[in-house]
């Protein structure tokens, strides 16, 4: 008699499945992690810490707030290896007198961490830091107490208990000093002070306060002055209730000329010093605007007139800091010299001047370098499917100075090629021991200086409709400061074997402009391509079947005289909780100027002609726009949580029908959709039947005019340089219009019925494709060696479960159609990736 119902064998069954039993093992492991059963009779395990603030709405920011208290915290609870396991029982579990083995030694140490045993005397030190970090930030009446939560198994939940109370405001502010060209200039500074009346007071204001004040002193001349000659910021709390009277005030002279204020004397450069044989008599002595240049070669290296627009001093003006600090990065921005240093010297017959000795060793002038690239591709096919080795080597030879003008010539190799070690021969109508090859070169000269050729100087003149002018003052002086010039030229042949082959070559002008320690532009504007491919028969078939690869692959000249691309990269600093944001933008456009010209001559000639540059070639006419936004939260210095968006889209104009296919759209990949191959996802809900094909080498091919992702990941460590992480894809590509050979692939808001009713295009949001799995990264500090495993969970298509797409006839689709099954999940399911770094 069989009295179990059909319901509970099955659950028992799935239970009892190896994942089951690997489930049921990890249990009772956990259950038998008992660690108070290592500790003394008076010892406790601290297993949790919480804030609880009394008034909240009280504090301003409280977020940040709670987070900073938590880390004031002399205690700390233990970590988990891998979420699950209590890294404190590896410790203790493997401390015992007869534990000296490696293995026992790699457990406590490694995976291991000492027991963080509850002592009420720090818990009681931890209050008072908290109660007087809230009263830095003008809640003087903030009180803090803790408890101590414990339960029979010896652990404790420990609470700290917060009240702010009110925080005072900023009644008044004043600077003095007993020196009256100080106080002077002080008070010229109250206006950028952030101690402003009415705003609520902070005394980490006041460092920084010390820190503004001080430059701003430095940069009149007080060379040596610091915060050190502050003395302690006064507060009156006893005029206005709620409110405070600051008072910062600077000491009085402590010694003689304690705040000379000084001037710029002799400049002196030496553009060939040797730190281990300094000094000796000098070939070359030559002075260009009060600076002198002096070298023990025959000849100067680098021009001494180049050099002296690096150098901001001026003789006889006040000292300045931020001249110095600039001369200092230009130098070193020259890229020719190893070491720059800038030591002051008080004259010692003028005791109000300083003497600038200015010492550049140069570095060698010529080097070699070269890196070498491996990747793996995996088909989620098994045995029978083709996974691909990659290697590549770049080498390159760099000239330093090649001119004599600092000028840096690069030139570089690449060699690579794919391969698919399992084809030992050739086979008739088999697969190929090589499938790609890809072969480079470029050189590139980097002038040291921004060098205008009238275009910003031209946009400098012309008004702004938003104010201003196109290219502010401070925007051009900036360039010409800070940007170099850059020239290249480079050749890129690549061969995917029975598919196509292409020559690309390419010119470039354009400028690099690191604008501040965050921000950095990259600008081409005279920019030419030349792209000639080469259509192999089994790729012409796939080409005779789809209008829009045909439109977007063939011999095409990209040609730019005034503006090719601006590339913005903002790279965010952490906040007092671990987190930053970064961006990073690009607009390209390529084929304006001929679009321009060739509508003007059919305008006047009243003809509608397209221009080519020959029989069977056309100019590319196109303009693409992407933005990547990423985000980072560190919560330890080896944990933190990662996410991005990215969109792109591209669009052709004057004349074209697409945008050309190198410069399309594509998802999937090690650094994007890892649960697909590169180019095997989408676009939008359409099906390409050589994605399913486990046995096409990898010659995928879809691409769109807009890709869309949202990529997360939280990465931990695991071991040594062994870390770890689990993430999740969601994402897409599309085209921006409708295809007939590419049904379902165009980007829409709401569903649309095809004319005949045979098909239904779904909007964007139920084409989105979701990929998760986790990742074994090694970190060997100088690069990260990266292993994922990725799943598809959701596909961009209704599917069996499995991955075969249903017939969709124009009926009504579940969304339970899109999602994965794991009723036959298996091995070959599973997608692998191989990289090097981090993915965002």
């Amino acid at each position: 008699m069989n009295l179990m119902v059909p319901e509970l064998r099955g659950i028992l069954a799935r239970f009892f499945c190896p994942a089951g039993l690997v489930l049921l093992g990890t249990v009772a492991f956990l259950t038998s992690c008992n660690t108070t059963k290592y500790l003394a009779d008076n010892e406790e395990l601290l297993v949790k810490n919480t804030i609880r603030l009394v008034d909240p709405k009280s504090i301003d920011n409280r977020g940040d707030v709670a987070y900073q208290l938590s880390t004031l915290s002399r205690q700390q609870p233990n970590d988990n290896f891998l979420f699950l396991f209590p890294r404190e029982y590896f410790y203790l579990d493997n401390s015992k007198p007869r534990d000296t083995t490696r293995i026992d030694r790699f457990l406590r140490n490694t995976l291991g961490q000492e027991p963080a045993i509850y002592k009420d005397s720090l818990s009681r030190v931890s209050t008072d830091d908290m109660a007087s970090y809230l009263r830095r930030l003008g809640y003087f009446k903030a009180t803090a107490y803790h408890e101590a939560d414990r339960n029979r198994r010896r652990k404790v939940k420990l609470i700290y208990h917060v009240e702010a109370g009110h925080r005072f405001l900023i009644d008044s502010v004043r600077f003095s000093s007993p020196e009256p060209i100080l106080d002077s200039l002080l008070q010229l500074t109250l206006e950028d002070s952030e101690l402003k009346t009415g705003t609520p007071l902070d005394l980490n204001k006041f460092d920084r306060e010390k820190s503004r004040i001080s430059r701003f002193l430095r940069n009149r001349g007080f060379a040596y002055f610091s915060g050190a000659y502050f003395d302690e910021l006064e507060i009156d709390t006893f005029r206005r209730s709620g409110y405070a009277d600051v008072f910062l005030s600077i000491l009085p002279p402590q010694r003689e000329n304690a705040y000379q204020r000084f001037r710029v004397g002799e400049i002196t450069v030496y553009t060939d010093f040797s730190p281990i044989a300094p000094g000796g008599s000098y070939l070359l002595d030559t002075t260009i605007n009060n600076v002198r240049f002096l070298s023990n070669e025959p000849g100067f290296r680098v021009r001494p007139e180049l050099l002296r627009k690096s150098i901001f001093m001026e003789q006889g003006e006040y000292h300045n800091r931020d001249d110095l600090e600039k001369t200092n990065l230009s130098l070193n921005g020259l890229g020719i010299y190893r070491f720059v240093r800038i030591n002051q010297k008080i004259d010692t017959l003028k005791p109000d001047v300083i003497n600038y000795q200015i010492q550049l060793t140069p570095s060698d002038k010529m080097s070699l370098g070269a890196d070498l690239d491996f990747n793996y591709t995996n088909r989620n096919g098994g045995i029978g499917a083709n996974n691909l080795l990659g290697l590549s080597v770049s080498p390159s030879f760099q000239n330093r100075n090649v001119f004599g003008g600092a000028e840096l010539l690069v030139t570089s190799l690449r060699a690579g090629t794919e391969i698919n070690p399992q084809v030992r021969r050739r086979r008739s109508g088999g697969n190929l021991f090589f499938n790609t090859v890809d072969l480079s070169a470029n050189v590139s000269l980097y002038l040291p200086r921004f060098r205008d050729f009238g275009l910003y100087g031209f946009f400098n003149k012309i008004p702004s409709p938003f104010g201003k002018r196109v290219v502010s003052d401070n925007f051009l002086s900036q360039l010409q400061e800070r940007a170099s010039t850059r020239y290249s030229i480079g050749y890129e042949y690549l061969l995917i074997r029975d598919f196509y082959a292409y020559t690309l070559f390419n010119a470039r002008l354009g400028y690099d402009f690191n604008r501040s320690q965050t921000t950095n532009y990259r600008i081409n504007h005279f920019a030419i391509d030349v792209l000639e491919p080469v259509i192999e028969p089994a790729f012409q078939t796939i080409l005779e079947d789809s209008e829009f690869l045909r439109n977007s692959i063939g011999e095409q000249y990209f040609f730019s005289l005034l503006f090719r691309n601006l590339e913005y990269t903002r790279n965010g600093r952490s906040d007092v909780r671990g987190r930053s944001l970064s961006f990073n933008g690009n607009f390209e456009i390529a084929g304006a100027e001929l679009s321009l010209i060739n509508d003007l001559f059919n305008a006047f000639s009243e003809i509608d002609e397209t221009f080519t540059p020959k029989d069977g070639a056309t100019f590319a006419k196109y303009a693409l726009a992407s933005a990547d936004l990423r985000y980072l939260k560190k919560y330890t210095p080896l944990t933190s949580f990662a996410a991005r968006f990215l969109v792109s889209a591209g669009r052709p104009f004057g004349g074209s029908e697409a945008v050309p296919y190198v410069k399309q759209f594509f998802s999937g990949g090690a650094n994007s959709m890892r649960a697909w191959q590169p180019r095997a996802l989408g676009p939008g809900g359409y099906v390409d039947p050589l994605s399913l094909d486990t046995d096409n080498n990898l010659r995928l091919f879809q691409t769109g005019d807009l890709r869309m992702e949202l990529n997360l990941e939280y990465r931990f460590p695991i071991a040594g340089f062994f870390k770890g992480a689990l993430f999740a894809d969601i994402g897409n590509i599309w085209t921006l219009d409708s295809l007939a050979d590419r049904p379902g692939s165009q980007f829409l808001l709401s569903k649309r019925a095809a004319p005949d009713g045979s098909f239904v295009h779904q909007p964007f949001y139920r084409q989105l494709a979701v990929g998760a799995g986790s990742g074994l990264r090694i970190d060997l500090s100088y690069f990260i060696f990266r292993l994922d495993v990725a799943l598809p969970l959701r596909y961009n298509y209704p599917q069996d479960g499995d991955g075969e797409p249903l017939v969709r006839d124009g009926s009504d689709i579940p969304e339970s159609a899109y999602w994965r099954r794991f009723n036959s999940f298996g091995f070959s399911d599973l997608t692998f990736q191989l990289g090097l770094g981090y993915p965002f």
